[in-house]
């Protein structure tokens, strides 16, 4: 009846509180027991790991698998999906079990994930995210619009309504199951400023219909506040990193139910790092706006989900992934909701909190095992 049994504290995502001499039992892919060891009969010869912190797997709701990172300048889109693919195991190893996707890459990989051909976690593919042209995603100057949108695999440039909308048809022809803009300038693209705002008005209604006529979403990079405000007035579902957001918008987001996926490890890597003067200048900003905006978001009841923005590069690697639960923690949420924010809420983001998120009898064995305790000490 049962495949394997884990034993040890059970922290289910659900309740704060965990139960120390816990119990819980797989039977295929699916969770079929959970609770106290106390009153189970434990089957003989059934295989029982024991002593350690049992957890739902983790949920990265904002990553880029788009292999760049492994390959060389210039490198063919089948050498960026290779290096993609071998990624989407060190991100298993790491206790990611689901994530989100911002890459052309991602669209590719989930298909194999699903078939049982690549070994990694379960991935809800976004496509290209849709940037304007002189946008956070325009970052091929040298090159024309048309060799951007055929080359690149992780941003497409649309101007106008019709071009958003033609945008948002492609990503789901090739498999998007979301999809992503740029309300906002970022930090990254030297000709824009954090708070400029992006998408006209006319184009984000555009695109936000087309998402719903999916029967999916628009999720929203935004770093300044004014283009995430133009964002959720225009039917935005979901806002990613939020650096810089007022009480306006976390008022709107509370009205409307709008999740907030942030990215606090990098936010505050970039206050540290070196480099052009304008993307100081950006980063300087961004970590105590972004810690503020937490605490806005908290007092608020949003829903807060992890999400890293790693790409595995040098100072963003798949295999440091939970840094991020870390960094969390040092902006003020406690343990259990730093916990929450990579289970239950993450696979709320993902449409997926009937399957994944939680220790619960029925939904699909994505477990995680630590040893210590993360409500002590999240490091571990």
């Amino acid at each position: 009846m049962y495949d394997y049994i884990l034993k040890g504290t059970v922290i289910d995502g659900i309740h704060e509180t965990p139960i120390e001499n816990g119990l819980v039992a797989i039977s295929g892919n699916t969770i079929a027991y959970v609770g106290s060891v106390e009153g189970f009969a434990i089957p003989e010869g059934v295989p029982v790991v024991e002593g350690k912190t049992i957890l739902p797997g983790f949920i990265d709701c904002h990553i880029h698998l788009s292999g760049e990172e492994d390959a060389c300048d210039g490198a063919a889109f089948g050498d960026t999906l290779l290096a993609a693919a071998y990624h989407c195991g060190l991100l298993i190893d790491s206790g990611f079990t689901s994530v989100r996707d911002m890459s052309e890459q991602g669209t590719y990989l989930a298909r194999a994930q699903k078939k049982g051909t690549l070994r990694g976690p379960r991935i809800m593919p976004g496509g290209k995210c849709l940037s304007v042209t002189a946008g956070h995603g325009d970052d091929g100057h040298n090159m024309t619009k048309e060799e951007i949108n055929e080359k690149a695999s992780t941003c497409v440039l649309c101007d106008g309504p019709a071009e958003c909308l033609q945008a948002v048809r492609q990503q789901f022809r090739k498999g998007a199951e979301f999809i992503k803009i740029f309300a906002t300038g970022g930090v990254s693209s030297p000709t824009d400023g954090v708070d400029d705002v992006q998408f006209s008005f006319e184009e984000l209604q555009a695109i936000v219909a087309e998402a719903k006529r999916h029967h999916t979403y628009v999720a929203a990079h935004c770093t300044g506040n004014e283009g995430a405000y133009q964002a959720l007035l225009a039917g935005v579902e979901c806002i990613e990193h939020g650096v810089m957001l007022t009480q306006r918008e976390i008022d709107l987001m509370a009205e409307k139910n709008v999740p907030l996926v942030s990215t606090l490890f990098v936010s505050e890597l970039c206050s540290h790092l070196k480099g052009p003067q304008w993307f100081m200048e950006k980063a300087s900003k961004c970590y105590k706006a972004n810690v503020n905006t937490i605490a806005m978001a908290r007092k608020a009841g949003i829903r807060i989900a992890f999400g890293t923005d790693f790409s595995n590069s040098k100072n963003t690697a798949y295999r440091k992934e939970g840094q991020e639960f870390e960094a969390m923690v040092r902006a003020g949420m406690t343990p259990w909701e730093a916990i929450q924010a990579g289970t239950i809420n993450a696979a709320h983001v993902m449409r997926k909190a009937d399957k994944l998120g939680s220790l619960e009898v029925g939904k699909l064995a994505d477990i995680v095992i630590a040893d210590g305790n993360p409500l002590e000490d999240i490091s571990v």
